[in-house]
């Protein structure tokens, strides 16, 4: 990955495109780079801090203005699209790009009804910004059993929960309820909860829970509870359960590099477990976030909330005949969101904040790249994989190479977890001399059959005993992997004896 300054080097002037259309792109392609590598670098100096290190300290305060900087730039190009007079306050498209509260047409539909026994799985991890789906892409095509694509859809303005939550359901209608709270409503019926999300899924063979409660069901009843449905949605809140909450916001890269592994084993298990061939990850919104204290010309001052106001928000008011104002970009949900009954909304110009009351470092709901562009990434079973047949994967662990006992423990652990396509399998191990691979000592049969997730339930040790003899310290010996069925070699890895006691046998 290239370095900040690397990738600030292009812009130096600032930035310019052509169009809207043009500048999406480009945070897609490239601009994303400058919000990963501020998380990353940032991710990294909390670990640092934690030891009780500060050397990264003057690096940290440069960082921070330069990412500030950017942000500043990124909100002016931006704006000049968003706020124009026919510009995407005015009809929120773009061309080639698709529209957040079309996911369920645009991309779940087409794959149920492509056969009789396709079933997709849509997780969706609340606030999963752009740049941090990028990553859990990249760990998906790292690995030659999958194969991943990434898109990003134009999210719906106000970009929040409740709005992003409904517009990712299947429905042919987006309402708001005409009371205080401005609740969502999917072709008249709730959207707030869990369980009305399943309800309005149930008619469409589908159904909601959480990922956490279905990864914890294991193999066999997880097959069960998914075998009637069509449609299966798995709601993730990891990064948004931490950054909304003043208390906790200062986490929020924390929380991002916990749902990267989370998701990624969400993704496995779904696959491997049950069957999965195709799995949809997505978000509601993303997010802003800047670990530097915020200034007051950060904010877009308010005297006084609009007559009308229902939902008061640090990135937007949502209520009814709002009017404008020159401090915000102003707008409509029927125009930005595709609701029949729209409702106004304002939200700060750029990066800003209405106001500064509880967390005020990670924020949504405004028209920012880093909040619009939501993450559509696909991750698909290879083809040859799909019908594919084999023993698990064990693997040595441990760095140490040499003996210097008798008996010697070794522990190995099972890659991953026995599926219908994944077989268990016996292996012999033992110490061989590569003259004439001869044992010096013990054969030891173990079996790794295991069907957990959890990688310490795949863990399995073995001790071998090494035979009476004398033993060059100088000379590699094998310690040999070998199929209990076959007796094809599985693995070998090189050890050195030196014995720091003397051979009782």
């Amino acid at each position: 990955m290239n370095s900040f300054s690397e990738l600030s080097a292009p812009y130096t002037k600032g930035f310019s495109y052509p169009n809207a259309e043009t500048m999406f792109a480009a945070y897609q392609k490239e601009l994303y780079r400058f919000d990963q590598c501020y998380r990353r670098f940032m991710y990294s100096n909390d670990v640092v801090e934690l030891n009780g290190w500060t050397f990264l300290q003057t690096l940290k305060t440069w960082m921070g203005g330069q990412y500030a900087s950017v942000m500043s730039q990124l909100s002016l190009t931006w704006g000049s699209f968003v706020a124009a007079d026919d510009g995407l306050l005015t009809k929120w498209q773009l061309q080639d790009s698709r529209n957040q509260q079309n996911f369920f047409n645009d991309y779940v539909k087409p794959y149920i009804d492509g056969g009789a026994k396709n079933r997709a799985f849509v997780l969706i991890s609340d606030a999963l910004r752009y740049e941090v789906a990028q990553e859990i892409l990249a760990r998906a095509v790292s690995t030659n059993r999958f194969k991943a694509n990434l898109d990003g859809v134009l999210g719906v303005l106000p970009s929040y929960t409740a709005l992003g939550m409904a517009a990712l359901l299947p429905h042919k209608r987006l309402d708001y309820k005409a009371t205080a709270n401005a609740d969502v409503l999917v072709d008249g019926k709730p959207t707030v909860s869990l369980d009305q999300r399943s309800a309005i899924l149930q008619g469409h063979d589908g159904i909601a829970i959480k990922s956490d409660e279905l990864v914890a069901m294991g193999k066999e009843a997880g097959r069960d509870f998914v075998r009637p449905y069509k449609v299966v949605y798995l709601y993730h809140d990891q990064i948004d359960a931490t950054g909304d909450k003043q208390a906790t916001e200062s986490e929020t890269f924390n929380a991002c590099q916990k749902a990267i592994n989370e998701i990624e084993a969400v993704i496995k298990y779904v696959i491997n477990n049950l069957n999965g061939s195709v799995v949809f990850v997505t978000a509601d919104h993303g997010f802003i976030y800047q670990e530097e204290g915020l200034e007051a010309a950060d904010k877009s001052s308010l005297d006084e909330k609009p007559a009308g106001t229902l939902k008061a928000k640090k990135r937007y008011l949502l209520g009814e005949n709002l009017g404008t104002s020159n401090k915000a970009w102003c707008g409509n949900t029927n125009v930005t969101a595709g609701t029949n009954e729209g409702l106004d909304f304002w939200v700060p110009k750029g990066a800003n904040r209405f106001h500064f009351t509880g967390g005020a470092r990670f924020v949504h709901g405004g028209a920012m790249l880093q909040e619009i562009v939501v993450p559509v990434l696909t991750v698909r079973v290879t083809d040859n994989e799909k019908s594919k047949v084999r023993p698990v994967e064990i693997t040595l662990l441990g760095s140490i190479r040499k003996i210097v006992t008798n008996r010697q423990k070794f522990e190995f652990i099972q890659t991953e977890a026995v599926t219908d396509k994944i077989l268990s399998r016996t292996a012999l191990i033992s110490l061989r001399d590569p003259e004439g691979d001869r044992l010096i000592s013990n054969e030891a049969s173990i079996s790794f059959d295991s069907s957990s997730n959890l990688m310490d339930e795949r863990k399995k040790t073995v001790m071998l005993t090494v035979l009476g003899g004398t033993y060059d310290k100088n000379k590699d010996y094998a310690l040999v992997i070998r199929d209990a069925n076959t007796k094809a070699e599985i693995d070998r890895v090189n050890f050195r004896i030196d014995l720091a006691l003397s051979n009782d046998f």
